[in-house]
């Protein structure tokens, strides 16, 4: 395998994977935080949507290095949509499939986005 497509697809897993880590630290210290200070069941899903924006942005700010920002960024933003889907249908959610494109939509927007930011800053 050429050295271009092993640093391609390293740093897009990369990225998928911390915005995993990321997402589910923020989870976590949610659901601690809601737990505490009695959080509206209508202001958690638009918290989650707003963790999971952070978290993608971290992971792909991070991860994303070099040339070809872009295609890593998508790449890493779909490897976190179907980790992050398999986690939380591991730990019982439910599914929604409304639910399900949209945090699609979300990753690949935040994550292009920051690969275009990123891009422009080192040319």
């Amino acid at each position: 395998m050429e050295a271009s497509k092993k640093s391609t697809i390293l740093q897009s897993v990369k990225a998928g994977v911390l915005s995993l880590v990321f997402s589910c630290v923020g989870i976590l210290l949610l659901a601690l935080i809601a737990k505490l200070c009695n959080i509206s069941d209508k202001a958690l899903p638009i918290i989650n949507q707003v963790l999971k924006v952070i978290a993608v942005a971290a992971g792909t700010l991070i991860a994303v290095k070099d040339e070809k920002f872009w295609l890593k960024a998508v790449i890493g933003a779909v490897i976190y949509w179907v980790l992050s889907f398999a986690v939380f249908a591991i730990m019982g959610g439910q599914i929604h499939f409304g639910q399900i494109a949209l945090d699609l939509g979300i990753s690949l927007v935040v994550a292009v986005v920051v690969a275009l930011i990123k891009s422009r800053k080192s040319a």
